[in-house]
């Protein structure tokens, strides 16, 4: 295959899309989803020099590849052209997930002519399959002619180009295959007064408001009773679709700005919704007919919910929720203050039975006052979320919080653990004060030295937990030495599929950029137990805490594996010290397998040219009671261990952490907990290799004396401990904190335990 020297041009297509401005101007500049996708390949087209550039979309229907955008090909092929998978060139890049370039594409006995459409004299060929996750979506092809071929510059090019834009054609392929199925029923619960409730503080803060309950299908239940005094015109309809659309931008970008990449294009869906012919079309065709614009978008809306809910896979049915929230704003922008009845989070308190983490996105871009959760755990991944965010969360155990009528009044404490429904006058007075209180506190930052220091002098390091990139500016502000986890997960999250190796690798070049010359843990994919992925539907188990989660999910995908691999390793190309840590191991052989996979990655981002870095630390999360009986057979093996308590807790004493009814029995000073971590302390001394802690432990007072007494000087903390935790270390003689951690080990009990605390 003839190369082309592209070098320069290749760099600068590699950039093309990084900047999320780019392809947010293609959606303000687009009508509708097929001028979305027309945008995207003459935009491609004039990047990459090509003149024939063509969107190929699959049909899960059909099992088909479908031509749905074209420039330089006869128009009348869109929709026309259809591939079986493996047939053709673009067919046989979606087979074998690979990019097909050819000189002379007639030359490969692949090749498929298609007469008519005009394609006869561009030979150069290139197809570059789309792929989010696991999920097939299509191919983006490019061609030029023969004497102007493609290299392995365009290549790189067109597959950064396709993971930029994968999320958006995929929502694009699902709302063109979805224009035609029927309405669907809700449900609403009958609404009942409760008074004072004690809670679980899982996110500290305050908060007096009116509460809203999301409840699946009760806004629409809400929006079916409610009447209109006026019938309002097709002009007040298009004027409220023009201002949603506005406002889903600054939305976009506002979550951008806040959370950096993590949360990329999280309302792509909405916006491509109100793009579809057939969405708002549908309602533009009801109004025409002489419905109310408010029941022709319920009508419509209700549709939409129930094609999606009755999707093949659980990132369709998730869809529903896109739905929801895109025809509440509708209406807010359509009926303004007649419609009242409409479910509108600003401002407000919501009550939930349970949240995946986008929704915690949601409801933070939306300005919420407070969360309180039905389930869930002060662990849990939601309720580390809402810290990172700054929003006041706890958790009630009671389902009859779901019958509190909306727009009740509620006081939430998450300082003291505590709701009041309909708080009297002096309630109010009391929380007035407080808020007072705190926010001058707030104002004043905390004294905190840029090292921490025990009462004897020995140093303790501080390491920041980060979650999102709000946790970053905090770290800095509080004088951390550097990142002790990063939990890459909340990235997967927060998103609807997948994100690509492009996505990762900016996620994470951000983070160290931020802190330049500070050790950098990032730790690979967690997912699993209640760190679900709500496009995933393989990762929901009868038992998730013992299933296929964390690092055996990344050894079973070893394509998903690499790509973050890949990504981590790009992403740290400029890291002082860049440690990469493998959570849930259980045995040597599987980090042994897992190590294969990091030098896997390093030999062809080598080969590719491609910069990293190159000598990563590779470290265990020490998770598992597996691990206690090999762990000098590990501290062989590994650079570093890192203890999470968490989850180490939870599975050595087979207690659900997030799990109420037990909570008691999820006790981190048993004696069975205690000696074990002495024992990994004791292994990664004698083999020399670094040793911290994270987890919720690692910032409880309580417990400082005796992590510092066996041996443990590194502490991976939420940021906003720092502050305390260092004025406790700063109280604390070390040689003192070793005569009481051999009295705890030596307790048999943990009520005997508990005294000695």
């Amino acid at each position: 295959m003839a190369k082309q020297s592209t070098t320069n041009v290749g760099n600068s297509h590699l950039g093309l899309l990084c900047d999320i401005g780019e392809l947010n101007a293609l959606f303000a500049g687009s009508d509708d989803i097929e001028a979305f996708l027309q945008q995207i390949v003459m935009l491609v087209a004039k990047h990459i020099d090509a003149a024939v550039c063509s969107i190929y979309m699959f049909d899960d229907l059909s099992r088909e590849l479908v031509l749905k955008a074209t420039l330089g090909l006869h128009k009348r092929s869109v929709n026309k052209t259809r591939l079986k998978i493996g047939e053709g060139l673009v067919g046989l890049a979606m087979k074998e997930q690979r990019p097909i370039c050819e000189r002379i594409a007639s030359q490969n006995p692949h090749y498929k002519l298609f007469p008519g459409i005009n394609e006869e004299a561009f030979e150069s060929f290139l197809a570059i399959p789309i792929q989010r996750g696991l999920e097939n979506i299509g191919a983006l092809v490019v061609q030029r002619e023969e004497e102007n071929s493609f290299g392995e510059n365009d290549i790189m090019a067109l597959k950064a180009i396709t993971s930029q834009l994968a999320g958006a054609i995929e929502n694009s392929r699902i709302l063109m295959a979805l224009h035609a199925k029927k309405k669907e029923k809700n449900q609403l619960e009958i609404a009942e007064d409760l008074k004072f409730i004690h809670a679980e503080v899982a996110s500290e803060g305050i908060a007096l408001a009116n509460i809203s309950i999301i409840d699946e299908g009760k806004p629409y239940q809400n929006l079916k009773k409610q009447t209109y005094a006026k019938t309002y015109s097709l002009k007040e309809f298009k004027n409220a679709v023009s201002k949603t659309e506005i406002q889903l931008e600054e939305l976009q970008e506002q979550v951008e700005n806040k959370l950096s990449g993590v949360a990329s294009l999280i309302f792509e869906a909405h916006i491509l919704m109100l793009k579809d012919k057939e969405f708002t079309g549908s309602m533009v065709k009801r109004i025409n007919n002489g419905s109310n614009p408010p029941d022709a978008i319920l009508a419509v809306a209700n549709k939409y919910i129930r094609m999606f809910s009755e999707g093949s896979n659980v990132y369709m049915q998730e869809k529903s929720k896109d739905v929801e929230d895109l025809a509440r704003r509708l209406f807010d922008n359509l009926v303004g203050k007649e419609g009242q009845a409409v479910t509108n989070w600003k401002g407000r308190i919501v009550i939930a039975e349970d949240l995946f983490p986008s929704d915690i996105l949601r409801l933070s871009s939306d300005e919420v006052s407070g969360i309180i959760l039905i389930s869930g755990g002060v662990t849990s991944h939601i309720s580390i979320l809402a810290r990172s965010l700054q929003i006041p969360l706890v958790i009630a155990d009671k389902i009859q919080l779901k019958k509190i009528p909306d727009d009740t009044l509620i006081l939430l404490d998450a300082e003291l653990g505590a709701i009041y429904i309909n708080p009297d006058k002096k309630l109010i007075s009391t929380y007035n004060e407080r808020k007072r209180v705190l926010s001058s506190l707030s104002q004043s930052k905390p004294r905190i030295k840029p090292a921490s220091y025990s009462k004897d002098g020995k140093q303790i390091h501080l390491l920041a937990n980060i979650n999102l990139h709000l946790d970053i500016k905090l770290a800095n502000d509080f004088k951390s030495e550097g990142v002790g986890l990063y939990r890459t997960e909340f990235s997967f999250m927060v998103r609807s599929n997948f994100p690509t190796e492009e996505e990762q690798t900016v996620i994470y070049s951000s983070i160290i950029d931020q802190m330049p010359k500070k050790s950098i843990n990032i730790r690979t994919l967690d997912i699993g137990g209640e760190k679900v992925l709500a496009y995933y539907d393989n990762l929901k188990e009868n038992n998730p805490n013992l299933g296929m989660r964390s690092i055996r999910f990344s050894l079973s995908h070893k394509d998903l594996f690499q790509q973050q691999l890949r990504a981590i390793l790009r992403g740290g190309k400029n890291a002082l010290d860049l440690r990469i840590t493998f959570p849930m191991i259980s045995s040597v052989d599987e980090f042994k397998e897992a190590k294969k996979q990091i030098l896997k990655s390093l030999k062809s981002l080598k080969s590719e040219n491609i910069p990293h870095f190159s000598s990563p630390k590779i470290g265990i999360m020490i998770e598992t009671p597996s691990v206690i009986e090999i762990i000098d057979e590990l501290a062989r093996e590994a650079d570093f261990f890192c203890i999470g308590t968490n989850d180490f807790i939870q599975y050595m004493l087979a207690v659900d952490r997030n799990n109420a009814i037990v909570s008691s029995y999820y006790t981190p000073h048993h004696p069975s907990v205690l000696r074990s971590l002495k024992k990994i302390a004791k292994a990664a001394l004698k083999h020399k290799i670094d040793l911290s802690i994270c987890g919720e432990m690692a910032h409880e007072e309580k417990y400082i004396p005796f992590l510092l007494g066996i041996g443990i000087r590194t502490l991976s903390i939420d940021p906003r401990y720092m502050p305390k935790v260092q004025e406790k270390i700063s109280q604390l003689d070390c040689d003192e904190c070793i005569k009481r951690a051999d009295l705890m080990l030596k307790k048999d009990t943990i009520e005997k335990v508990a005294a000695c605390l």
